[in-house]
């Protein structure tokens, strides 16, 4: 019995080890190439790019303002281009894509890398929420990345590129954040979906999910999670007000939910993620980042619900 489990081990250990190796391979020429990423105001996207610009890489970024744009070029090469898109308005990705259609030429895109997106607004009781809560976060986090998807697939198929989603350990357990945690459910079915579609008619492009664990929030972000939680006890019920007479009483629970999350403040590996996602002759289909991740949300997604939601 040790016997057999010792050669198992044996046979993981060489498994993962032949994978590691197979996925070290970069792509060759990889200057010659065209990225584009969205959401490069702040954040993930931000410092992507200008990774990716200091590897010499012909980078599309797209920012939501005028002056994300502008701080964005100056601190990069010339090869790095930013355009002002809105991932919600249908005309800006065409006009997008016209534009980088005659930047690129034949050699298409390389990658198309989904980043924008919201936390939205986070009002606790799910009975607090209005329609118009929910259609704006998934407009943006969701109805945008894939429209980007189909309208960009032509030039992606002509550079043999690939897809690139974020998605969230909150698109594979339930999260505290509910509005956001809905997006990010969709865009895992999406890159599966997409997945399977584009295999099946042979358009050779692959699709990436990028699912970080929870990193830590800024400050500012904090005052507008708890100010919208405040605005969200005005909306709710006679019920649960019973429960929480008061406005502390509700904030306070909130933050305690909140509290549970373990948050990780090493945002370079997700840009580690992204960047191997671009970079690999053999990228991974979905890349669990962070340990916490990896190790207990991704082996607790397969548990049945009603253990995994007692452990949440």
């Amino acid at each position: 019995m040790f016997i057999t489990l010792f050669l198992i081990g044996v046979l993981i250990f060489l498994i993962r080890y032949i994978e590691q190796f197979l996925r070290s391979f970069y792509i060759p020429d990889i200057e010659d190439k065209y990225v584009l990423i969205t959401g490069c105001d702040t954040g993930f996207g931000n410092l992507l790019a200008k990774s990716l610009d200091n590897k010499g890489i012909n980078v599309i970024a797209t920012c939501l303002t005028e002056d994300g744009a502008k701080q964005l070029s100056e601190c990069c090469s010339m090869k790095l281009t930013t355009y002002i898109l809105n991932v919600t308005n249908e005309d800006e990705i065409d006009n997008l894509k016209e534009m980088i259609t005659k930047k690129v030429g034949d050699k298409g895109l390389h990658a198309l890398v989904n980043n924008a997106g919201i936390l939205g607004k986070d009002f606790g009781s799910p009975e607090t929420l209005l329609m118009s809560d929910l259609t704006e976060v998934l407009k943006v986090n969701t109805v945008g990345p894939a429209v980007l998807c189909f309208k960009f697939l032509e030039l992606l198929h002509m550079g043999k590129g690939r897809i690139i989603n974020m998605g969230s350990m909150a698109g594979r357990v339930p999260s505290v954040y509910f509005l956001y945690g809905i997006s990010k459910y969709c865009i895992e079915g999406l890159s599966s979906i997409l997945s399977f579609q584009l295999k099946k008619y042979d358009w050779n492009v692959s699709v990436h999910t990028i699912e970080p664990q929870h990193f830590s929030t800024t400050l500012s972000v904090n005052r507008a999670l708890e100010n919208s939680v405040k605005d969200g006890y005005k909306r709710v019920s006679k019920f649960t007000k019973e429960k929480y007479p008061t406005e502390n009483d509700y904030l306070n629970t909130f933050w305690r939910q909140l509290g549970k999350i373990p948050l990780s403040d090493r945002i370079d590996y997700v840009t580690d993620a992204y960047e191997h996602s671009i970079l690999s002759v053999w990228p991974k289909n979905r890349y669990s980042v962070g340990n916490l991740a990896k190790y207990v949300i991704v082996p607790l997604s397969y548990f049945p619900t009603s253990i995994s939601d007692g452990i949440l």
